[in-house]
């Protein structure tokens, strides 16, 4: 690996600029020196990444990304000493993605947040156009910026394993060992990308720095890869193994020192994964009949959801950022998706999910480039090539430092133009700077939905407000029908008052969710407030097989529930033996199918106990609408239960122990069974209402 400063190479095909060039304007280097504190804030305020969207860190957000634009806009029309472009086609490919985010965003049946997300996109090229200006007005900045994003980088992972060590007093050496370093920006993900983006500048700084410097930046390289470690990570391993082999590549040795190193290297890299439970478990092969791995399912699940999110608007996609509203329209099809999701976990799928196309092909240009100019720095290609492993299984440039580091990177890597600095080209960046700014900030905004949830839930819980309530939930659904969580409440709000509406938004809120604890017993209620009791005992059978502890809960006191007590048994039986003729024989899936089935004759045996009755919170629902101002929803259904209690027997031995959780089931299973024909009377003379 090379430096640019101490290499005569690296200077070449640079034109000389005048002498007062090298003088930045005090209200340009004000603004950098703001954005650049305001980024190290934002990214040192754990948790980084979530509280960047909470007031007033928002304001410190803002300054992070404003600042280059505006640096942008001051030096594209400055005439005296023009805006340094790079060479065409990195100009062609910064301004093509722009354009495309922009355009993406413009088109987006979520414009308004869809242009809000869409910031730290547009000011990480930003940051790297007025990045590189700044690269070819000295030779010696180059050097000075990897010092930078090296001292950045080592403050960042002092604190990381600082704040990751600070939890570890009094836990056990398992506890330890298995416990994700989450610092500083939140996510164990977050940590890991940080570590790979640090790697090659402590390297390089340590090769560089004469004793005892260079030893200090040795131990940068310990804390990055303890940051790797901790973080339990997959595809951050991946990653510095990747990182390693092309470091291996790259350095000056002899083929034998070579083989030598790469065998240490790859000993080391096996004893790191050997050392974290999570990663090695990527060495253990599992059962069929072995319990799934959730995390697999789930980023399987994404996966499914980004491709088919992006074949239906194959050209744009459905915009920057609208991960999190457009998600619920596709979870009824997945097996083992989450709820609601913030991101795709997946620079690729979350591409072509919400920029199409266009974005992808731009994102491949861009790769092609930095394959092109790898030998201009090195040590910038090999930040940008460990970190892309990772990038394969996360999504992680919405988050400014990722957006600015992989742009000071491309920066550096860029081609300068064989033209010298003009005014003509400087004033379309501005020009182009100023448009996207105002777009940004005159047409983007929150979305208006998740304020009038959380609003219409504060409300609900008081019967003089419930009819509020209730007009702010349909209000919310006429702008985005794909809320499961509005659906779901106000299902609960109109169950007595208006069970046939309460109906249609049950069926709603399960073909959004179908492994939604409640929504079948809500359904069920809903149909026999109707006079059907035939399809309230088919609801009530599902939310047993969709929550298997819900064949025990207290609701089955309820006269009118309990009523359809032989009724769901019926249906449950039924329900069991209709699943394990579509569920593979020997799987996971089949064998907790038949641990249910002997439940089965349980089911609506209450045990004896005291209940406890409480409403579920929505912990994740702020951040995943990005706006942690909002207060945590708490739904409206009353979750009922026997308080544990080891003196009372529950069930018996054999069954007990060996229910699974909610949501076992694959979620199109659910919807299959939920749409199966119902026999039975479908109304009852006694017209009982719970």
């Amino acid at each position: 690996m090379t430096c640019p400063a101490d290499s005569a190479a690296a200077t070449a095909g640079r034109t000389p600029l005048p002498p007062d060039a090298t003088r930045p304007k005090r209200l340009v280097a004000a603004l950098a020196m703001i954005g650049v504190a305001a980024l190290a804030t934002i990214t040192l305020a754990t948790p980084g990444a979530t509280r960047m969207f909470a007031w007033p860190w928002t304001l410190v957000y803002a300054a992070a990304l404003v600042a280059p634009v505006l640096v942008l806009i001051a030096r594209g029309f400055d005439t005296r000493q023009p805006l340094a472009l790079p060479a065409p086609a990195w100009t062609n490919a910064a301004a093509a993605g722009a354009a495309i985010i922009v355009i993406s965003a413009l088109v987006s049946p979520h414009r308004g947040p869809s242009l809000l997300a869409s910031a730290p996109l547009l000011a990480g090229l930003a940051f790297f156009f007025v990045a590189f200006d700044w690269l070819r007005a000295d030779e010696t900045h180059a050097a000075l910026l990897g010092r930078g994003l090296g001292i950045f980088f080592s403050v960042v992972a002092l604190a990381s394993f600082a704040l990751w060590a600070s939890d570890l007093p009094g836990r056990a050496a398992a506890e330890i060992f298995s416990a994700r370093n989450p610092y500083p920006l939140g996510h164990s993900n977050y940590t890991a990308g940080l570590a790979l983006l640090a790697l090659p500048w402590f390297a390089l700084l340590g090769l560089r720095s004469p004793r005892p410097a260079s030893y200090a930046w040795a131990g940068g390289i310990a804390l990055a890869l303890a940051m790797l470690l901790t973080s339990g990570s997959r595809g951050g391993l991946l990653g510095l193994a990747v990182l390693a082999l092309g470091a291996l590549v790259v350095a000056p040795l002899d083929r034998p020192r070579k083989l030598y190193l790469g065998v240490g290297l790859a000993l080391i890299g096996l004893a790191l994964a050997l050392a974290n439970p999570r990663t090695r478990a990527m060495f253990q092969p599992a059962s069929p009949t072995a319990e799934l791995n959730v995390s697999n399912l789930q980023r399987s699940a994404m996966l499914t959801a980004g491709l088919r999110m992006g074949a239906d608007r194959p050209v744009l996609g459905w915009g920057p950022g609208t991960t999190p509203l457009v998600y619920p329209r596709y979870r009824g099809g997945l097996e083992g998706g989450v709820e609601n999701v913030l991101q795709l976990h997946s620079l690729p799928a979350q591409l072509w999910a919400e920029l199409g196309a266009l974005g992808v092909v731009c994102a491949v240009w861009f790769v092609v480039l930095v394959a092109r100019n790898a030998r201009r720095e090195p040590t910038a290609a090999l930040a940008l090539i460990g970190y892309a492993v990772l990038a394969l299984t996360d999504w992680q440039l919405d988050v400014p430092v990722f957006s600015f580091a992989i742009a000071a990177c491309a920066a550096l890597l860029a081609a300068p133009s064989s033209f010298p600095p003009r005014a003509g080209p400087s004033r379309v960046a501005g020009f182009a700077a100023i448009v996207a700014f105002g777009l940004v900030a005159l047409v983007g905004r929150r979305d208006s939905t998740p304020e009038m949830n959380t609003r219409a839930l504060a409300l609900a819980h008081d019967a003089a407000t419930a009819d509020q309530a209730a007009k702010l939930l349909r209000e919310s659904l006429a702008l985005n029908p794909a809320q499961e969580i509005a659906h779901f409440n106000l299902g609960w709000l109109l169950v007595v008052r208006d069970p046939a509406a309460a109906e249609k938004h049950f069926l709603a809120a399960a073909r959004l969710v179908p492994d939604k604890g409640g929504v079948y017993l809500g359904l069920g209620l809903a149909r026999l407030n109707q006079n059907h009791p035939a399809d309230a005992a088919r609801a009530f059978a599902l939310e047993c097989l969709n929550d298997p502890p819900f064949l025990r809960s207290p609701w089955w006191r309820e006269p009118p529930i309990a009523a359809q007590r032989g009724a769901a048994r019926a249906e449950f039986s039924a329900l069991i033996a209709q699943a394990q003729t579509v569920v593979p024989l020997g799987s996971w899936t089949a064998a907790q199918l038949a641990r249910v089935a002997e439940a089965a004759p349980t089911l609506g045996e209450v045990p004896a106990g005291p209940e406890r009755s409480f409403f579920r919170e929505r912990t994740g629902y702020p951040v995943l609408m990005r706006n942690l101002d909002l207060p945590t929803p708490v739904d409206l259904y009353p979750v009922r239960e026997i308080a544990p209690d080891p003196s009372v027997v529950q069930f018996s031995a054999v069954t007990a122990p060996f229910l699974p959780a909610k949501g076992w089931l694959p979620s199109p299973l659910l919807l299959q069974l939920l749409d199966a024909p119902v026999s039975g009377p479908r109304k009852s003379p006694l017209g009982n209402r719970p």
